[in-house]
């Protein structure tokens, strides 16, 4: 099925399906359907860069993509390199960014992640829209993968998408735990992404933690539930509705 008639699978549903929406796994569920309809094989989700996010992996607040996909590209550059902040300087537009396009209006910084993301894992093009929050500032949601190039419809569905999905993504995660719940926001975080099968590296690449402190959240659950292990924690936070 070509991506131009998927869209319109997703597109009736697309609001009453983000209201039912209540946590960042159904939210990334959500995008990578999105993604996939238009034919990308990643997304990003990332905050504009910041005096206490200034690489890439710390700016990031969910992707789909592996976490040896930023690991990567960030073992090639600075740790201080962020791709992101020449895109952010340079447009508030949404843009089509594609390596076989020597005029694309690219930051150089992008393009030697795109190069990367090419090399490695056969990937050629990018969308990018940038996206604003009150609370949060610039952002940005990109789509990487290997596919033709977009034409007008394709560019204004998905750049509304990614408004509507990154709004709906603050709302869910500004969402404090169950008042009645012994855990932290973030140890129920860290839990819930544990119950879908992430390690403590991937979950700390989607929360903008280190490995140490999503171990340190998930350590404390398990102490507070009296848990062995953190698959014991997550069962307790499971069946106590402490997680969903």
């Amino acid at each position: 099925m070509s991506a131009q008639s998927q869209q319109h699978e997703i597109h009736p549903s697309l609001c009453e399906k983000l209201q039912k929406c209540e946590t960042q796994f159904d939210i990334l569920r959500l995008l990578r359907s999105l993604t996939s309809s238009f034919g990308y094989q990643y997304f990003f989700v990332a905050n504009g860069a910041t005096p206490e996010e200034k690489s890439f992996s710390e700016a990031i607040v969910i992707t789909s993509a592996p976490s040896e996909l930023v690991q990567n590209h960030e073992a090639r550059q600075p740790v201080s390199s962020n791709p992101l902040i020449g895109i952010l300087g340079q447009t508030g537009a949404p843009l089509e960014f594609r390596l076989d396009d020597m005029a694309a209006p690219a930051p150089a910084d992008f393009r030697l992640f795109l190069e990367g993301v090419s090399s490695a894992y056969d990937l050629d093009c990018s969308f990018i829209v940038p996206v604003h929050h009150p609370d949060h500032g610039q952002s940005v949601v990109f789509f990487v993968g290997k596919r033709t190039p977009m034409n007008i419809s394709e560019t204004a569905e998905l750049a509304l998408y990614a408004h509507l999905v990154h709004q709906r993504l603050r709302q869910v995660s500004a969402r404090p735990s169950k008042p009645d719940s012994p855990l932290t926001e973030r140890e129920r975080e860290c839990l819930i992404w544990t119950s879908v099968g992430k390690t403590s590296i991937e979950i700390a690449q989607i929360l903008s933690l280190s490995e140490h402190t999503v171990n340190h959240y998930l350590n404390n659950a398990a102490r507070k539930f009296d848990a062995v292990n953190r698959t014991q924690a997550v069962a307790h936070g499971l069946r106590f509705g402490f997680i969903d």
